[in-house]
């Protein structure tokens, strides 16, 4: 399924709406906003910004990752 958002559209997600849309942990969310919002703006994998102490993610580039990257670790069965 294709992820189609109008770019005029400002979407901000926090972390938490972030891990619920993609499936990625929250933590994972945070770790990864937390690193990129130490790059230059124009090294940043995701567009990232934080207000009131909490960080919120730019969701077209949030899906655009999770479509290059994948959803989180394979699932490698238990022996």
């Amino acid at each position: 399924m294709a992820n189609v958002i109008d770019p005029d559209q400002q979407i901000w997600v926090f972390t938490s709406e972030g891990a619920y849309l993609t499936k990625y942990s929250r933590e994972y969310l945070e770790k990864l906003a937390y690193k990129n919002i130490r790059l230059p703006e124009d090294e940043r994998l995701i567009k990232t910004r934080k207000r009131a102490g909490r960080y919120e993610l730019w969701l077209p580039d949030l899906l655009r990752y999770k479509d290059e990257i994948g959803n989180g670790p394979l699932n490698i069965p238990k022996k």
